[in-house]
């Protein structure tokens, strides 16, 4: 079979493609070029542009979905996590069915009963986009994953590492669920060959809570420091001290401790992969686990060369509208939500961004056609004083879902202004704009 996997350089991936490179024609979608090895092809893929997924997915008959809240390679990002998760499976579901990909294989998180973290929600909505295509497809719900390189778990043994004393706050009460990484590996293969459609809960049915791991990893080290717990969670305070001595930054741990606060009692192990475990407990995967103290690079993200700008926002949920409908109100009230500062003239396919003072033409637009399946509208940034590049950016209006989700987008853009005075001028007025449009549409439903 025909094997593309879109993460396969991360922790989960990387062990995947060790297991299968013997058995399987595997093609790996990465950001920057990469040398391909063995059975193994890497090909650059910009999973922003649904045009590079589509190439990337060509010739694919299982395709393996490994992204979580991609952090974009830009200089300036505006937006979340979440409606970057969107954006880039809306992409990936379409270039599937324009490829005909057989199955789609998901690792996204557990859901929890009740209570839902921003972070676990965008699992579930990154699932439902999969369920909503209609293509064959696994989503295996994944607790933490248990394994040298993983990243919540080298924030734990970074911690028990680290510190000195622990004061553990009201959330390491709370019950987790867990998984090692080679009962990860080992079902994601079983399923790769399977073709029936499920959702399966990749957990051990150890009862376990955050304090339990923290005595058994303070054991496996070898560690004996002064523990104290106290009656509250204090989540924001906790998020910094986590992110200082887990030696990860704050927008990775950010949305992991907020997930902290979800109730996984109820959450027990699919009965299809029940038998298929082979590390029930915290203890038994401890036993593979290094006593080395990780390196701290990952303290700080990397510094990014290329000064381009990606934004995204969400401006509708469960939205009437078309697609058509919300570019085509986005121009018309752009000059009245701008009071009239600005104006825009359209020739043919042509739409020009002018200053009503001088008629400078701020930015030049060019609408390029796309097939009615893809939802969207999409305009290349062509010219205009506001821009450096004529050939790299575009603006485009997407529906994810039928309409469930309308968002909005800039991408690949380089401003021709200063890069500070560009973050602090254009930036921060772009994004009010948007923010002012969404709530024009919500008005309008």
């Amino acid at each position: 079979m025909n094997i593309t996997i879109a993460g396969g350089t991360g922790f989960i991936g990387s062990h995947l493609l060790e297991r299968l490179k013997h058995l399987h024609e595997i093609k790996v979608l990465t950001r920057s070029k990469k040398e391909s090895e063995n059975n193994i092809i890497f090909e650059q893929t910009d999973l922003f542009s649904l045009g590079s997924t589509k190439k990337g997915l060509a010739n694919t008959d299982i395709a393996i979905y490994l992204v979580h809240s991609m952090v974009p390679a830009t200089g300036f990002f505006q937006g979340n996590f979440q409606d970057t998760d969107l954006i880039l499976i809306d992409n990936f579901v379409k270039a599937c069915k324009v490829n005909n990909v057989k199955k789609i294989l998901y690792v996204g998180g557990i859901i929890p009963e009740g209570k839902i973290s921003h972070h676990l929600k965008s699992r579930k909505e990154v699932e439902d986009v999969i369920l909503y295509s209609e293509i064959p497809s696994t989503i295996l719900r994944a607790g933490m994953v248990v394994g040298d390189g993983g990243s919540s778990f080298e924030i734990l043994k970074n911690l028990c590492s680290n510190l000195p004393a622990m004061i553990l706050p009201q959330w390491t009460k709370r019950k987790t669920k867990i998984v090692y990484i080679d009962d990860l590996i080992s079902i994601m293969i079983s399923e790769v060959i399977l073709n029936e459609s499920k959702i399966l809960n990749l957990v051990t049915p150890e009862d376990i809570n955050y304090k339990d791991l923290i005595k058994q990893t303070l054991r496996h080290f070898g560690k004996q420091i002064p523990i104290l717990s106290i009656p509250i969670d204090y989540l924001t305070l906790s998020k910094r001290w986590v992110a200082y001595f887990g030696n990860a930054s704050l927008s990775l741990v950010s949305p992991l401790v907020d997930s902290l606060t979800s109730d996984f009692e109820k959450v027990e192990p699919s009965p299809e992969i029940a038998n298929l475990l082979r590390y029930k407990s915290y203890e038994s995967m401890l036993e593979h686990i290094s006593k080395k103290p990780l390196n701290t690079n990952n303290k700080k993200p990397s510094k990014i060369r290329k000064k381009n700008v990606r934004s995204i926002q969400r401006l509708l949920t469960n939205s009437p509208c078309s697609i058509d409908e919300v570019a085509i109100n986005y121009f018309k009230w752009l000059p009245r939500g701008s009071k009239f500062l600005v104006k825009i003239e359209k020739h043919d396919d042509r739409l020009k961004f002018k200053t009503t003072l001088f008629s400078f033409i701020l930015l030049e637009l060019k609408l390029t056609p796309c097939p009615p399946s893809e939802k969207r509208v999409k305009f290349y940034i062509i010219g205009g004083l506001l821009t450096k590049t004529t050939d790299t950016g575009w603006l485009e209006f997407r529906s994810v879902q039928q309409g469930k989700y309308i968002l909005a987008s800039i991408n690949e853009y380089y401003p021709a202004l200063p890069w500070q005075i560009y973050q602090f001028t254009q930036a921060y007025v772009h994004k009010k704009v948007m923010f002012a449009f969404a709530k024009f549409l919500k008005s309008k439903v």
